[in-house]
C-alpha cells in the first residue's frame, strides 16, 4: 500500500497525514480567505457532496456546519441505497430510475459504504392483482440494473425456505426477491468532507452562519458564530449555497431569499441487538404506499420506518411513543417468531425528511421527494431531495453554481473528471484483498475486518495498517484517535453516534468510555469529557425509557 504524505507524529501518537486536520487551522483560514466563490452551508449528505464537487472543480469553497456533520436527518436515515419501489405506486417513475442508476454507481465505486442486499416482498395467498401490480413494478425497477444477479425473481411458496416464509406459510402464495443497497450514511458524509478537504475546501462544524449583507459589487457578507468559542467573523463569498435541509427555508429566509413552501415528515426506526441473516424484508402498513422494512444492521436488525407528519421540526428528534407501538405491534403480526421484540431491541432513532410542496397541498406519504434548486439575492437553495441521488443532485447544484458565477463547466471538463465518482475510502477488489490479509496477518477476526474496511477503505492501508491490534479496545482505541485526528469530532456524541456508531450497540457502546476518555484526554485536554460523558448517558437511558427497557447501571 502506498503511503499518504506524513509529518511529525502528533500527541495522539499517530503520524500526522494529509487528513489531518486542525480546527484553530481552519479558522485562521477562513479569517484570511478574502472573497470566496462559494460559501455551503449545512453539512449533510448534499452540502458535503457539493462543497467536495465545488472545490475539485476549483472553486475557492467553504463548507459551515451549525452543529456536526450528519448531525440531523444524515445520520437518521434508513440507511438504505435505493430506487424507492414504493415510488412505483405513486406513478413517479423518474425518481425511481434516477435512484436505480444512482445506487448502481455506488455499488461500484463506493462498495465499502454501500452494498447490495436482497429484499423479500411475500404475497398473500390468492392477491393476483397485487402480484401482478408488483411484478410489472419490478421489471421495471430492473431495467436499470446492470448486472443480471440483482434482478428480481418469484419464489412459489412451496420452495420457500427463509425464516419464517416457509413452504408451511399457507397464506402466502410466494414471495418476490429484489436487490436494493444498505449503507452507512454518516460514514457517507464523513467521506465527502475527507475529501472537500483533499480538493482544498475549508470545512468547519459548529460554525453558524447568523446574517448576511450583500454589497453592490454583488459579494455577499456572512457573518457567522464559532459555536465552540461564541467568536464571531465575516467571510466572503459570490455565491452561498443552502443545503440546510428541514431548514433550508428558515435560512433562505434569513439570508433575504425567497422561503419555499415545505412538509416534514418523521421517519422512526427500532434496532434489535439481534443479528438478520436471511433476506432483508419488505413488508406493507396500512395506508397508501406505506411500508416497512426489516433489515441488517451492523448492530443486529434494523426495522423501519414508520412516515408520520410533522408540523416541528427538532434537532435531535426521537420518536414518539405511538410510532414505537406501532412497530412492535407489526412485527408481532407479520414475523411473531423473530425474536425481534421488546427484550431484543436496544435503540431507537427518529429522523425529519424534508418534502418540497408542489401545487396544490397533499400528505406527506404522497409528495414527491423529488429535489429542487432556486436562486436568489446570492443564495441557491436546495429543497427536498433523497440520500441515494444525493451526489446527483449535489452536483446539479454545481452546474448550476458554476453558471451563476460566469464559470460554467463544459461537457469536456465533467467528462474528464471521472475520479469524483470514488471518495477517500474507495478501494478495487485488488486492494480490499491486500487489505484483508494484512488485517489477517494482525489477527483481527473476521467481523472486525468487516468493519474496519467498511468504515475507512483504502485509508486504512493509506495510514493505518501499522497501528492495528487484535483487541476490540485496541482497535476502538485507534478508531477514536482517527476520528480525533482527522474527521472534526468536537464532542463525545460527535465520535459515538456519526463516526464510531457505537451509539447504535447493545450498551451503547458504555463499555469503552474509559478508553475514549483516555484517548480525550491526550488529545483534547479542553473538552470537558466528564459533562460529554454525563450528557451521553443521559440520553442514552431516554432512548431505553422510550424501549422499556430497565435503567442500567451507570458508567
Amino acid at each position: 500500500m502506498s503511503s499518504a504524505v506524513r509529518a511529525e507524529t502528533n500527541s495522539s501518537n499517530l503520524k500526522r497525514t494529509a487528513d489531518s486536520v486542525s480546527r484553530s487551522d481552519v479558522v485562521s483560514k477562513l479569517e484570511s480567505a478574502g472573497v470566496l466563490d462559494m460559501i455551503v452551508v449545512g453539512g449533510g449528505i448534499h452540502g458535503a457532496a457539493v462543497a467536495r464537487f465545488a472545490a475539485a472543480y476549483g472553486f475557492k469553497t467553504a463548507l459551515l456546519e451549525k452543529a456536526d456533520y450528519a448531525g440531523a436527518t444524515s445520520s437518521r436515515s434508513s440507511k438504505m441505497a435505493h430506487g424507492g419501489l414504493r415510488y412505483l405506486e405513486l406513478m413517479d417513475f423518474e425518481q425511481v430510475f434516477e435512484g436505480i442508476k444512482a445506487r448502481e454507481e455506488m455499488f461500484d465505486n463506493i462498495g465499502n459504504l454501500v452494498k447490495p442486499a436482497e429484499f423479500l416482498i411475500p404475497v398473500p395467498a390468492g392477491a393476483w392483482f397485487f402480484r401482478i401490480k408488483l411484478g410489472i413494478g419490478l421489471f421495471l425497477y430492473d431495467l436499470m440494473v446492470k448486472k443480471g444477479n440483482r434482478r428480481h425473481r418469484w419464489i412459489p411458496r412451496s420452495k420457500l425456505t427463509f425464516s419464517g416464509f416457509h413452504s408451511g406459510r399457507t397464506d402466502l402464495m410466494g414471495c418476490f426477491v429484489y436487490t436494493d443497497g444498505i449503507m452507512s450514511d454518516a460514514r457517507l458524509v464523513v467521506d465527502n468532507v475527507i475529501a472537500a478537504r483533499r480538493y482544498g475546501a475549508l470545512c468547519l462544524n459548529y460554525c453558524e452562519v447568523v446574517s448576511m449583507t450583500r454589497d453592490d459589487s454583488g459579494v455577499s457578507h456572512v457573518v457567522v458564530r464559532d459555536t465552540k468559542t461564541g467568536k464571531e467573523m465575516t467571510i466572503r463569498a459570490r455565491l452561498v449555497v443552502n443545503c440546510t435541509g428541514p431548514w433550508a427555508s428558515t435560512l433562505a429566509s434569513t439570508l433575504g431569499a425567497e422561503p419555499r413552501p415545505l412538509k416534514f415528515s418523521r421517519g422512526s426506526h427500532i434496532i434489535f441487538n439481534k443479528p438478520w441473516n436471511g433476506p432483508s424484508l419488505f413488508l406493507p402498513m396500512p395506508g397508501k404506499a406505506r411500508y416497512y422494512f426489516v433489515w441488517p444492521h451492523q448492530a443486529g436488525t434494523m426495522v423501519g420506518t414508520t412516515e408520520r407528519e410533522v408540523a416541528t421540526i427538532e434537532l435531535d428528534p426521537l420518536p414518539s411513543q405511538d410510532e414505537i407501538e406501532e412497530i412492535f405491534g407489526r412485527l408481532e403480526k407479520d414475523i411473531p417468531d423473530a425474536g425481534l421484540n421488546r427484550d431484543s431491541a436496544c435503540y431507537a432513532f427518529a429522523g425529519i425528511r424534508t418534502l418540497p410542496v408542489r401545487g396544490k397541498d397533499a400528505s406527506s406519504t404522497v409528495l414527491s421527494r423529488k429535489h429542487i434548486w432556486t436562486h436568489m439575492n446570492g443564495v441557491l437553495t436546495l429543497l427536498g431531495g433523497k440520500y441515494t441521488t444525493a451526489s446527483w443532485t449535489s452536483f446539479e447544484g454545481v452546474k448550476e453554481a458554476a453558471k451563476i458565477l460566469g464559470k460554467p463547466l463544459s461537457k469536456e471538463i465533467v467528462e474528464s473528471r471521472d475520479d469524483l465518482k470514488r471518495l477517500p475510502g474507495s478501494a478495487t477488489t485488488t486492494e480490499v484483498a491486500e487489505l484483508e490479509r494484512s488485517l489477517s496477518t494482525h489477527g483481527v477476526a473476521a467481523d472486525a475486518q468487516g468493519r474496519l474496511l467498511g468504515r475507512y477503505g483504502k485509508r486504512l492501508g493509506d495510514n493505518y495498517l501499522e497501528y492495528i491490534e487484535a483487541s476490540p479496545e485496541k482497535l476502538i482505541e485507534l478508531e477514536t484517535r482517527i476520528a480525533l485526528d482527522t474527521e472534526q469530532v468536537e464532542t463525545l456524541e460527535d465520535l459515538m453516534r456519526r463516526r464510531l456508531e457505537l451509539e447504535y450497540t447493545d450498551g451503547h457502546g458504555e463499555k469503552y468510555l474509559p478508553i475514549i476518555r483516555e484517548v480525550f484526554r491526550q488529545m483534547r485536554p479542553d473538552i470537558d469529557f466528564d459533562k460529554e460523558q454525563g450528557e451521553y448517558l443521559a440520553r442514552m437511558r431516554r432512548v431505553d425509557a422510550l424501549l422499556g427497557k430497565p435503567e442500567r447501571t451507570k458508567a
